[in-house]
């Protein structure tokens, strides 16, 4: 074909439904186009992020299914800036400045951001764009929906009584203990740390302070605070140390237990059982929590409404 050939030949199919589906607008939301380019950019960029290898990929289906991802993200993400214009909610250029800068910060240099970006298919300017819409997009959703959203003390209440199990504190002992460590595969030592905790025991016995041994003779990390643990639940502690602890009341002394880090003597202080927490200290975590449930469900019900309404050209429909 000589070059007059093919120019003809193109302007042909300039306006044909073809050539159409090769270069024209990937995406028309309610007259806002989005390119090919962006569209191939991004999901070459999800699949860098997934550690694939876009040459890699045979099966037709992987391919049409990440990019069906990428272009549900992109209408969802354009239908709701859309809203949040329509709504006057538009991130200040403080905000889009704060933010970029922050992405930036994550980066060795300027040049390496601007590399990541590149591959995602954006320009700084376009970056800086796309920032501005998700940032007004957040607050949209941190502001207008939230307000729609509120939760009433009777669904606090049903959670609370529905959910009684988890809001239960585990029973939790406080005790304190004398460690002499053990070294590994070493029969010497062992016998050494044998007659060591032995030692201490009988000065128990014989009426010594337990506080001040723990502070002076044991090897534990919380010898300077008299070998006192704190509270602590079951699972915490390795087997043979807290059967030995929970077994005990307070007040009690163990015989010497073993463990993988040596020999203990330990002493339980306190003993708190299990119980649930009152809803009133339960109710701004629970009231969180239903509040954020009730707002992802009012966003996904305003992109349901908003697809609904708008007029979608989607090139990649079957």
């Amino acid at each position: 074909m000589n070059i007059r050939s093919f120019c003809l030949a193109t302007l042909l199919l300039a306006g044909s439904p073809l050539m159409a589906q090769a270069y024209g607008p990937a995406l028309t939301i309610n007259d806002v186009e989005i390119s090919r380019a962006k569209v191939s950019a991004q999901v070459d960029h999800m699949i860098n992020q997934r550690g694939l290898n876009s040459g890699g990929i045979t099966q037709p289906a992987v391919y049409e299914q990440l990019q069906q991802d990428v272009v549900e993200r992109l209408i969802t993400q354009e239908l709701l800036w859309q809203e949040a214009q329509r709504r006057g909610v538009i991130a200040s250029d403080a905000d889009v400045d704060e933010q970029l800068d922050d992405m930036k910060s994550g980066f060795e240099s300027e040049q390496a951001f601007l590399f990541q970006i590149k591959a995602g298919g954006f320009t700084e300017k376009a970056y800086r764009e796309d920032i501005r819409q998700q940032r007004s997009v957040q607050q949209m959703i941190a502001g207008e929906l939230a307000k729609e959203v509120a939760v009433s003390d009777e669904e606090i209440q049903e959670f609370y009584n529905e959910n009684i199990k988890q809001m239960t504190v585990p029973e939790a002992i406080r005790a304190r203990h004398i460690l002499v460590k053990l070294a590994a595969d070493d029969e010497a030592a062992r016998v050494a740390a044998q007659d060591r905790i032995a030692a201490i025991q009988k000065e128990l016995q014989d009426g010594a302070d337990f506080v001040t041994l723990a502070t002076e003779r044991s090897d534990a990390p919380s010898a300077p605070k008299g070998g006192d643990l704190g509270y602590f639940a079951r699972g915490q502690m390795v087997a043979p140390f807290e059967d030995a602890a929970f077994a005990l009341q307070p007040g009690e002394t163990s015989d010497i237990v073993e463990t993988q880090f040596g020999f203990h003597i330990i002493r339980l202080e306190d003993r708190r059982e299990a119980q649930a927490v009152p809803v009133e200290e339960a109710a701004e975590r629970i009231s969180a929590y239903l509040t954020q449930g009730k707002l992802q469900s009012a966003v996904e019900d305003l992109v349901d409404d908003l697809h609904a309404s708008a007029e979608i050209e989607n090139a990649f429909s079957p």
